[in-house]
């Protein structure tokens, strides 16, 4: 029974199992709803389906799976409150509070540069460099000054856009983390043997520093970290 359920699953579209998610997530089986959205995310990456399925994994306790989806549809539809309030709720239910900071200029800066969205900065930025350089040829060439204040226009708005990629580009680094186990001992060596440095739990978002088999250093806000199994975070935003 269960192949066939799973072959349905598989057969089904993403829009499809969309729907089954949403349904399984109003029926309060919120376990299926992560299968069904696990298999919809898989073929397409959309915010809402990554929004659904932090929604049905925060029900279903697993804080900081929740925080990496809302992190992740956060990033792909910076305009949505919903996974912005949703991202912040998380953080705050999680049991390790974070006491550091951000520095509230450069939280304003990012507000700013993150008006766009990822995709929209990264082609934005392609389409204004080609814009000003073409501008900027017809100037050269023609001695246009309507050539000359295009390639100031389009140079200026190529500058934030590609600002604000850059910007995005940090959020979206690789070596982020978080931790999906209840509690877990950050020791100060790859292997089981060494000594307890710290304890963190679900939730928590860490920095990974380096790799030696199938154990990690991460490093925790603030600065302090550790080794531990790989097995015990998902990355935020794995490489592709």
């Amino acid at each position: 029974m269960v192949p066939v359920l799973l072959l349905a699953f598989i057969a089904a579209s993403p829009s499809e199992q969309y729907n089954r998610g949403n349904a399984a997530y109003e029926a309060g089986d919120y376990a299926t709803a992560v299968v069904l959205y696990d298999s919809a995310a898989a073929q397409v990456t959309h915010a809402d389906i990554l929004f659904n399925r932090g929604n049905a994994r925060f029900k279903t306790g697993e804080v900081g799976r929740a925080i990496a989806d809302y992190a992740r549809a956060h990033v792909i539809d910076p305009h949505d409150p919903d996974s912005r309030h949703n991202l912040e709720f998380a953080r705050a239910y999680r049991p390790d509070k974070v006491t550091v900071l951000p520095n509230p200029v450069i939280r304003l800066l990012a507000g700013v540069l993150r008006a766009l969205s990822l995709g929209t900065a990264r082609v934005l930025t392609g389409c204004l460099f080609l814009a000003a350089a073409a501008a900027l040829s017809w100037f050269l060439v023609r001695g246009s000054r309507a050539g000359l204040w295009f390639a100031v226009g389009a140079g200026a708005l190529f500058l934030y856009a590609l600002a604000s990629f850059a910007s995005w580009a940090g959020e979206v680094n690789p070596a982020r983390a978080v931790v999906v186990v209840p509690e877990l001992a950050l020791r100060s060596g790859p292997g089981d043997d060494y000594k307890d440095m710290l304890v963190v739990h679900d939730g928590l978002e860490v920095t990974v520093r380096q790799h030696r088999g199938r154990f990690v250093l991460v490093q925790v806000p603030g600065g302090q970290g550790g080794w531990a199994d790989s097995s015990a975070f998902e990355r935020m935003f794995p490489p592709r």
